[in-house]
């Protein structure tokens, strides 16, 4: 994902999870959203208020829909 002409963001697996890749400028501050919320920030708007599920939640429960789908 390009923003703007000179920010880059990219999202690629690794293994069950996920990185990112940031490059951009050094004049702008790149933070992550927990930080942020740790140090009394609001959540910034358009956001989820809702994190997602980590993938071994969501295999977790898929396993728990299999075996109620035995009985």
């Amino acid at each position: 994902m390009t923003i703007g002409e000179d920010i880059v963001v990219q999202v690629y697996q690794n293994g069950p999870g996920f990185r990112v890749a940031i490059k951009a400028p050094r004049d702008v501050p790149i933070l992550r959203g927990e930080v942020l919320e740790r140090d009394g920030a609001a959540r910034p708007q358009g956001l989820h208020d809702k994190r997602p599920n980590p993938p071994s939640r969501l295999a977790r429960d898929a396993r728990r829909l299999e075996k109620l789908a035995e009985k």
